[in-house]
C-alpha cells in the first residue's frame, strides 16, 4: 500500500509540474518501471501461494503412494524456497529504490520551490551539508538511489543522482565515491577528458580515500587513451611510489606495456 501511495503521488506530481523540468520524465519513466516490477512480484506471490495449496493437496491425497510422492514435494519445496529468496531480495531492492526516488524527488522539488514530498530535510534546512562527515538520511538515501540506477544501467540518471549530492554534500564521506563512480561512468563511454577531471577532483580533494589507487590507475588509462603516452607513464610512476605493490599498479604497468 505504502509503495502505491508513493507511486500516485508521485504521478500526481509530475502531472501538476510537467514541462518544468526534463529531469522529471527521467523519474517518472522509473516510478513506471517501478511499478511494473510490483505488478510482477504480485503475480509471483500468486504463484507460490497456488502451489503451496498445490503441496497441501498432494499432502492431503497421500494414499501410502510413499517415496515417490515424498520426492515431489521436496523438489517443489525446494523450489518454492528459491522462488521466496529471490522475491525477497526483489523486495528489499525495491523498498531501496523507492526510498531513493523519494529523495530525489525532494531535491528537485526543493529547488522549484514546490513543498517537498516524504520527510527528507530540503536545502535550505542544513546550510552546512556540504561540510557534514556524517550523512543525513536524505544523502544517504540520494547516494544510493544514484548508486543502484548505475547498477542497473541507467547512467543518465546515476550521473544526476550522484552530481546532485556532490552540489550537496561535497565534503562528505561518500563524496570519494560519488567522484569515483562519476569517473568511471564517463570512461565507460570514452569519455576521457570527463574522467579524468572527475578522478582527479578524487585524487586531490581526497588523499586517504580508500579508492585514491584505483582513480590514479584509471586515470592512467584515460591518458592513455587519450594519446597522452608521456603523461600515463608520469602517472604510472606516481602510482607506482605511492602504492608500489599494489594491484592497481601491476596492471596499469601491464596496460602500457612494462610488463612484457
Amino acid at each position: 500500500m505504502k509503495l502505491w501511495l508513493l507511486r500516485t503521488a508521485c504521478l500526481s506530481f509530475f502531472v501538476a509540474l510537467a514541462g518544468c523540468s526534463p529531469q522529471f520524465a527521467g523519474i517518472e519513466s522509473s516510478v513506471d518501471r517501478n511499478g511494473e516490477e510490483i505488478a510482477r512480484m504480485r503475480d509471483d506471490q500468486m504463484l507460490i501461494r497456488q502451489e503451496l495449496e498445490s503441496i497441501s493437496r498432494l499432502l492431503k491425497a497421500d494414499n501410502g503412494s510413499g517415496e515417490n510422492q515424498d520426492v515431489r514435494v521436496q523438489t517443489r519445496l525446494a523450489q518454492l524456497d528459491g522462488k521466496i529468496e529471490q522475491l525477497l531480495r526483489l523486495q528489499q531492492d525495491n523498498a531501496e529504490y523507492v526510498r531513493g526516488l523519494s529523495a530525489r524527488v525532494d531535491l528537485l522539488t526543493t529547488r522549484l520551490g514546490v513543498p517537498t514530498i516524504g520527510e527528507y530535510k530540503s536545502v535550505d534546512d542544513d546550510p552546512a551539508g556540504d561540510g557534514l562527515d556524517v550523512l543525513p538520511e536524505e544523502g544517504q538515501s540520494l547516494f544510493d538511489a544514484a548508486k543502484l540506477d548505475r547498477n542497473r544501467g541507467n547512467d543518465d540518471l546515476a550521473r544526476e543522482g550522484f552530481n546532485d549530492f556532490l552540489t550537496r554534500y561535497p565534503r562528505s564521506e561518500l563524496a570519494d565515491e560519488a567522484l569515483y563512480w562519476l569517473g568511471e561512468m564517463a570512461y565507460a563511454r570514452g569519455d576521457y577528458v570527463e574522467a579524468l577531471d572527475k578522478l582527479g577532483l578524487l585524487v586531490a580533494e581526497h588523499p586517504q580515500s580508500m579508492l585514491r589507487a584505483d582513480a590514479l590507475m584509471k586515470q592512467i588509462f584515460c591518458h592513455q587513451g587519450l594519446g597522452q603516452n608521456d603523461r600515463a607513464q608520469e602517472m604510472l610512476l606516481r602510482l607506482q611510489t605511492e602504492f608500489p605493490d599494489s594491484e592497481q599498479a601491476a596492471l596499469a604497468a601491464a596496460g602500457l606495456g612494462e610488463g612484457e
